[in-house]
Order: structure tokens, then sequence, then C-alpha cells
């Protein structure tokens, strides 16, 4: 078969909700778990694109392969799928760590879906937007802050 669409958009939900969590924990369980693991990323407060791979090995374990091992194991697809999944994976979080602003910014924040400059927020100001595909998550609970009313860095990011 070809790609099954809603498999590769359910993909999409599972990877950024457990990478969500994975990410707020690395964050705030504890101080030692946060400085082992996700600080050296934050090295970057203005990432730019090749940052988004630029991780620990606790961090790729616990933002990259939990999360892809959770979405393999509980959305089971054709190959075709999972490609077009991990193309558009790893192409998204390339593009949120880039330092730039695209004409459909203002669509994708309509639709809740993470832009660049939604991403610099979390690592400008490191307590918002810990999800990277989707905004639902920060939204639902209540770590969302949008660029545009974040006075820490350029308004066109």
């Amino acid at each position: 078969g070809g790609i099954e669409w809603q498999h590769v958009l359910t993909q999409l939900m599972v990877t950024d909700f457990v990478q969500y969590l994975m990410h707020y924990l690395e964050h705030k369980a504890h101080p030692l778990l946060y400085k082992h693991s996700h600080k050296p990323h934050h090295r970057f407060i203005n990432p730019r694109w090749a940052d988004a791979f630029n991780g620990s090995a606790p961090d790729t374990i616990l933002m990259i392969l939990i999360p892809l091992f959770t979405s393999a194991n509980v959305v089971h697809c054709n190959v075709w799928s999972y490609m077009a999944f991990g193309t558009i994976y790893s192409g998204y979080l390339t593009m949120i760590h880039s330092e730039y602003t695209h004409p459909w910014d203002s669509a994708f924040r309509k639709l809740g879906i993470i832009t660049a400059g939604d991403h610099h927020v979390h690592h400008r100001c490191f307590v918002y937007n810990y999800g990277h595909i989707f905004t639902y998550w920060d939204r639902l609970f209540g770590t969302y802050r949008s660029p545009l009313k974040v006075s820490q860095f350029r308004k066109d990011i």
C-alpha cells in the first residue's frame, strides 16, 4: 500500500505527546537530570537548524528514542507511512531550530503547529513551549507562550 496519512498524523501526535512529557520531565523532575541530560542542548539560546540533533546521550534517549519507540509500538502502519512520518518528523525538528520565519508561520500557529518562533521561546525562557510539533500539549497543560508576547528575542522569528 501507499502512505496512510491518518497513521502519519497519529504517529506525529503520539510522538509529540511523549516528547512533550520527556521534555517537561527533563526540565522539572530533578536538577541533576536536567544538568546531565538536557542542559547541554540549552547552550543554544539562538538555535540554528543543526542544533536540532545536538544533545547528550541521555537527552537523545529521552527526547528521541523513547518517543519514537512508543509511537512505533502504538501506531502500527506500513513502511511507506513510517517513512513519511520519519521524514516529516526529522525535517520538522530541524525547521523549529532554524533562525528563520516562514510565510506559513501565522497559519501554522492558528492550526496549533509549532513554528521556529514558538521553539525559540523555549530556548530563551526555558519554562514554556515543551512541544516540538504541536502546541496542543503546551496549551492543554498551561505551558504555551506565543513568541509574539515574549520580549527576549526578535519578533520576526
